[in-house]
């Protein structure tokens, strides 16, 4: 048997005590990093979540307003007649396809991050606005049509007058 060295015991205790101190700590300190890495990745999940939550409120707006431009363009294309009650009808539709697009517009730009959806809808946006010009140019050109032929029948009705009174003999000789 060999002699009990109390300074080599004492060491060794030491040595155990302090290793299992270390690793005790170290591993508190690995707990500790998994449930602040949790919360970190929740944090993270919440604010990606809300700014899903945020593009989806957003795309249903776009969408709601393109819906809207669509019943207006669909009302639009009922009226066939030029008469005043008409040409307000639609200058007034045309009117709200214009603040729909103006909002539409005006949501893409208050996107957060870069997406092909709205880019989409960018175009969209773009196209909606040359139609409604186009609609509105052709509003005025049928209403110019419409003003030229008033003219034009009354040209006929003054011709014909003129015809009729002078065949009368009023102004013949």
């Amino acid at each position: 048997m060999k002699p009990i060295n109390a300074i080599e015991i004492r060491n060794s205790y030491m040595k155990f005590i302090l290793s299992f101190l270390f690793l005790t700590i170290f591993s508190i300190f690995c707990i500790f990093l998994f449930f602040a890495a949790s919360d970190y990745e929740y944090a993270l999940l919440d604010k990606k979540v809300k700014e899903t939550e945020k593009l989806s409120y957003l795309r249903k707006d776009i969408n709601t307003n393109f819906d809207l431009i669509l019943v207006r363009f669909k009302e639009l294309a009922q009226y066939r007649e030029y008469n005043a009650n008409e040409m307000s009808k639609q200058a007034i539709l045309l009117g709200d396809i214009q603040t729909a697009n103006n909002r539409i517009k005006d949501l893409i730009s208050r996107k957060s991050e870069q997406s092909p959806s709205f880019d989409l809808y960018g175009k969209l946006n773009n196209n909606v606005g040359a139609m409604a010009d186009l609609q509105d140019s052709l509003i005025q050109s049928r209403g110019d049509i419409q003003r030229y032929k008033e003219q034009i029948n009354e040209c006929q009705l003054a011709n014909k007058s003129a015809a009729n009174k002078i065949r009368n003999g009023r102004y013949g000789r």
